[in-house]
């Protein structure tokens, strides 16, 4: 089975598998009639679409993390606690959640090299504000980004609660627990409505950047399949 190479970058910047038109080519000395290359196209975009589901790819992520060293391990995972703890249980998942669903994945050609076997180029993208990237390059523009989101997630709270974080954070005593979750769970959902946002915004202006990949695809009892494709190495 051909090697797939991703990278970090690659394993969060993938999405729900969208059928698009895609280019078929098909091999002279591959003996495939016309009839069927629609049946096989739809049993390779189902394979697509599993490798690259939500389940796969965070499985695939948590099999990663079993290659680091027991110190980092736990720091991811003291991390994740810190947060769901703060902003609300499920926090982290949720927020992958929503980073997720405007990944892009899309098949671009389908090369059927024998009646056996073809490779299957797929196209990975996010959405990502490149001129806001560039802008970013200096510490005065990170920290004038900071103040814009920390305006923007008090608006939005006072727009939630008819107060802004810090007189709401006020009217509320610290050893109550209950409260100050309420409180820290309020800002989670407003982060991810901010998120979800600004992510809806950057698709529809259609800024995307990614990479491309092959996979190898392989006929055995009848069914196409792609089998164990050695992402991450």
């Amino acid at each position: 089975m051909k090697k797939i190479i991703l990278s970090l970058f690659v394993l969060l910047n993938l999405a729900t598998f969208t059928q698009e038109k895609y280019q078929i080519e098909i091999e002279p000395s591959a003996k495939i009639s016309q009839n069927v290359i629609q049946s096989y196209n739809s049993q390779i975009e189902k394979e697509v679409s599993k490798i690259y589901s939500k389940e796969e790819m965070f499985g695939l992520m948590n099999k990663m993390m079993n290659g680091v060293s027991a110190q980092s391990k736990n720091e991811v995972n003291d991390l994740n606690g810190l947060m769901n703890g703060f902003f609300g249980e499920n926090y982290v998942s949720k927020m992958m959640d929503t980073v997720f669903k405007y990944y892009k994945i899309e098949i671009e050609k389908i090369n059927y090299i024998s009646e056996n076997k073809a490779y299957v180029k797929v196209k990975l993208g996010f959405p990502i504000n490149i001129d806001e990237m560039k802008s970013m390059g200096s510490i005065d523009k990170m920290l004038e980004k900071a103040e814009e989101s920390s305006k923007k997630l008090d608006a939005a709270f006072k727009k939630k609660t008819g107060k802004t974080m810090e007189k709401y954070s006020k009217s509320i005593s610290e050893k109550d627990e209950k409260a100050m979750k309420k409180f820290f769970e309020i800002i989670g959902e407003i982060q991810m409505e901010i998120m979800d946002e600004e992510f809806a915004k950057i698709t529809k202006n259609g800024k995307y950047v990614g990479r491309k990949e092959i996979l190898e695809a392989n006929k055995k009892n009848g069914k196409w399949i792609i089998e164990n494709p050695n992402f991450g190495y």
